[in-house]
């Protein structure tokens, strides 16, 4: 009983507007890229020897140079071959108020034919087999055993109450990043999908998983080998950003850890 007459309380610190900016210049909108795997973690790989994470890695970096040539700011989960626990990603973005999550990784599949990119928000549930599977696939790397801590069981549901929240902007998001991903693959429709990615659950903010190509596929494998195709999908994937925030969004930064120490 005491735990639920203590969370809309908590619930509302947690989503209470921060970071009001200061009289003078706006705070420049804060994206936080999550290059998915790392270290141990190779993610998938091509039939040519390709990696996953590296690919996500190097996507990052252009896309993070790409929104601060738009006027944003972009940070890293990543930003180097390391691991980062899945849980922890999107803490260090609640952490820094960002705005924005954006998980980066490359898909994969049975058949070499598949291609094209998905973009993912997060549900409790997958919306069909394929995403129950690809999302079983990535939230591999979770640690074992968080979900029986006390602890955790109480912030996985402010977490959950936080999501919901964003549930709406999220999908508008995935929505616009999608379109620009179909016009760079020359595909009419991959229509955006929901799943339950650990990574995404505990952001507090509008968050979406990209899956930029297929790296199972060998010609989509060669095009992400080259710089110009990665940074075409960088550009893609940008663009979506920036028609997200021009198409109005509630949005609002919340504070920092370190604005709340002070």
């Amino acid at each position: 009983m005491r735990l639920l007459k203590i969370l809309p309380l908590l619930t509302l610190s947690l989503l209470a507007p921060g970071q009001t900016p200061k009289s003078g210049a706006p705070a420049r909108l804060l994206v936080m890229l999550d290059p998915g795997h790392g270290g141990e973690d190779e993610g998938a790989r091509g039939h040519g020897g390709l990696l996953e994470k590296s690919v996500t890695l190097d996507l990052a970096k252009l896309l993070a140079e790409q929104l601060r040539a738009a006027g944003m700011e972009a940070r890293l989960t990543r930003s180097d071959d390391s691991y980062v626990p899945l849980w922890d990603r999107a803490s260090l973005a609640n952490a820094q108020g960002a705005d924005l999550f954006i998980s980066l990784h490359l898909n994969a599949a049975p058949t070499r034919q598949a291609r094209g990119s998905e973009v993912y928000f997060l549900s409790m549930g997958a919306g069909d087999r394929m995403a129950a599977e690809l999302a079983a696939v990535e939230n591999a790397g979770a640690r074992p055993g968080q979900d029986q801590d006390p602890d955790r069981v109480v912030a996985d549901i402010l977490n959950d109450m936080s999501q919901k929240a964003f549930l709406q902007d999220s999908e508008r998001l995935a929505v616009a990043i999608q379109a620009q991903l179909n016009q760079l693959h020359g595909i009419q429709q991959r229509g955006v999908k929901q799943a339950p990615f650990v990574v995404l659950r505990g952001a507090a903010m509008p968050a979406v998983l990209v899956e930029t190509a297929f790296i199972s596929n060998p010609r989509e494998e060669a095009k992400l080998r080259d710089l110009q195709f990665r940074t075409r999908v960088a550009q893609a994937i940008a663009r979506g950003v920036r028609r997200f925030f021009a198409g109005g969004t509630r949005v609002s930064r919340r504070r920092t850890l370190v604005e709340a120490e002070r």
